[in-house]
């Protein structure tokens, strides 16, 4: 998984490679989010969060060029889970994010992607399959679960909605 997080990648600056931390990672960003999880990490490595990107048919190109700057990365592993922290916000469109940190995505069983649909063109092509997961938070797949005080009812589609 890919997460934007300066403040675990700071915490992470003075580790040593292959160093153990406990770190709250995560759920820093809105007050709908329930908040961070606090993991047990291994450092792996740090970056300067710099690459190119292998689609230059990308939307990204013509919004952010075609070198793209995460800012300062650190890969850290929970367990079996490799988890990629970035200091700016990415969207997951292109699979260079991960080959510019040492990790192959062919590779890997699992990735998690926090997108709607635009991560599909870059993953589509390496997925055997893709599920939709329902998360907490402003990202949520189910609109009914957001907070709205100041509609007037019904309003379509959030009140059409079979999810």
């Amino acid at each position: 998984m890919a997460l934007a997080d300066p403040k675990s990648v700071a915490a992470l600056q003075n580790v040593p490679i292959g160093g153990k931390i406990t770190l709250p990672i995560g759920g820093k960003g809105s007050p709908l989010d329930p908040g961070p999880v606090t993991l047990d990490v291994e450092l792996i490595s740090r970056s300067d969060g710099v690459f190119e990107l292998e689609d230059k048919n990308s939307h990204l190109v013509g919004s952010l060029g075609k070198i793209i700057h995460m800012g300062p990365c650190a890969v850290v592993k929970h367990r079996g889970l490799t988890i990629l922290l970035t200091s700016k916000k990415l969207p997951p469109f292109d699979l260079g994010q991960w080959r510019s940190q040492g990790i192959n995505p062919e590779e890997l069983s699992m990735i998690g992607i926090k997108a709607a649909v635009g991560h599909r063109i870059a993953y589509g092509g390496i997925a055997s399959a893709e599920f939709t997961v329902n998360t907490s938070g402003p990202c949520t797949s189910d609109l009914t679960r957001l907070p709205y005080t100041k509609l007037r009812r019904p309003v379509f589609p959030l009140d059409q909605l079979e999810i």
